[in-house]
């Protein structure tokens, strides 16, 4: 690989996504850490497909960022390696989009999952030395007590 070329690192489970399986609505949970602190990324490809209730008939999943500059303070105080509902705390957080939790399983418009794919050079100039995720319930029902999946993948220009 030359120097200035485009290089992708490998791609990494998202940590703790395990903590959105039977999340009630109304729940905002952290997870997904990422240290950029040793790989000093450009950006990243993030990827994260959470299950819809069977029963869910409206509302949305919404994904939100946080970032810190030392992995200890974060914004909001929302710590993304610490398990606890984070509803009351999301304010100053990187909103990145809301999914519809509209639960289709026909054939011809099948939705049993929201599937999030973004870059996060799309949402911030260049990201934090430390990058988290909170997903907050608002669907009405739980989510499923399994199903949920996530990955990140790095961008950076190659040294040669």
């Amino acid at each position: 690989m030359a120097a200035g070329d485009l290089a992708y690192g490998t791609r990494t489970a998202l940590a703790n996504v395990a903590r959105l399986h039977a999340d009630a609505s109304g729940v905002a949970t952290a997870f997904g850490e990422i240290d950029n602190t040793g790989e000093k990324a450009i950006d990243w490809l993030i990827r994260l497909c959470v299950p819809i209730s069977s029963s869910a008939t409206a509302g949305t999943y919404d994904l939100y960022m946080v970032e810190s500059q030392d992995g200890a303070e974060w914004t909001d105080n929302i710590d993304p390696a610490t398990d606890a509902d984070y509803a009351d705390f999301v304010k100053d957080a990187v909103f990145i989009r809301a999914l519809p939790t509209i639960y289709d399983n026909s054939p011809a418009g099948a939705r049993t999952e929201a599937e999030f794919h973004f870059r996060l050079g799309d949402y911030v100039s260049f990201p934090a030395p430390y990058v988290g995720f909170v997903l907050v319930n608002r669907s009405g029902q739980a989510i499923p007590a399994s199903g949920a999946d996530g990955d990140s993948m790095s961008l950076r220009i190659a040294a040669g």
